[in-house]
């Protein structure tokens, strides 16, 4: 179907996974440059050569892995120093595609039940994922329900939180975190899906989302690293959530933190649908 190639299409822009090779030849210079040397930047035959580099990419863009470097800062020395570049940053989104192929299914899934209620990520990074939940809409005709955003457009906090201690991702350490909203409008419009149907709820999430007007939820998406972050969102926001509807959260497999927060969350509350897992980074579960 022509709305199934649509999705598809939006799938891997958001991915990159169309332009791998100019990826990757950018990837191969940063690692030159970290290094003291210097690739050519016409030498794309060293790229298509290098078939461990390409085949990383590949499969970072369908597990939604990260590739992860110290890049110096000027002033501060080696780069051991320095920042952590996540080299995925040149998609729209770190989520790999089968994530991307989750989200697309809950969204769908509420829509074709008739589940009450709009469609929100906390922490949208680029926008990759909120792009393809209105792209969802669009493809399905859906005018009535929004996609909102919601991220602090400043990286993560510096959490106070003992179980978010040894996991230092504020943007003094992963600036590449620090998206700006103007930056994610930019992004909406490349894929003419800004409207009246996305709306931005800006800041740290424990002063934006307690009075928020969202209403009910039909989808969840919960994409916060760290347990104090997640446990805000969740806290805030889960009770929204329609019976029929999904809460996704991106990094419970692969941070400790996420995990411990959700965990805690869902036996403090009683929680007992099954989690389903994604990949190895993500699950979710059904909302009874």
């Amino acid at each position: 179907m022509l709305r199934d190639r649509y999705l598809d299409l939006v799938k891997s822009t958001l991915s990159n996974e169309l332009y791998i090779e100019l990826e990757a030849q950018l990837l191969l210079s940063v690692m030159c440059a970290a290094q003291g040397s210097v690739l050519p930047l016409d030498d794309f035959r060293a790229v298509r050569a290098d078939q461990d580099l390409l085949q990383q990419l590949v499969e970072a863009k369908r597990n939604g892995d990260s590739i992860l470097l110290e890049t110096p800062i000027e002033g501060r020395g080696p780069a051991v120093d320095g920042n952590l570049r996540n080299y995925t940053e040149f998609s729209y989104t770190m989520v790999g595609r089968k994530r991307l192929d989750n989200l697309q299914q809950c969204v769908e899934d509420v829509l074709s039940n008739n589940v009450p209620g709009d469609l929100l990520e906390a922490g949208v990074w680029r926008g990759g994922c909120c792009i393809l939940m209105r792209a969802v809409l669009a493809a399905h005709g859906c005018n009535d329900r929004t996609v909102w955003v919601a991220d602090s457009f400043a990286g993560l906090p510096l959490s106070g939180h003992s179980e978010d201690a040894a996991y230092a991702m504020d943007a003094s350490r992963l600036p590449v975190l620090a998206v700006t909203q103007d930056e994610v409008k930019a992004n909406f419009e490349r894929f003419d899906l800004l409207d009246g149907q996305v709306r931005f709820l800006p800041g740290w999430f424990e002063e934006s989302l307690p009075a928020c007007d969202t209403g009910p939820l039909a989808v969840l998406r919960v994409d916060c690293d760290l347990y104090a972050s997640t446990t805000a969102v969740l806290e805030n926001l889960y009770q929204r959530v329609s019976t029929g509807g999904w809460v996704i959260v991106d990094d419970y497999g692969i941070l400790p933190p996420c995990k411990q927060a959700v965990d805690a969350f869902r036996q403090h509350n009683g929680i007992g649908a099954p989690l389903e897992t994604i990949d190895d980074h993500g699950v979710c579960w059904q909302v009874r």
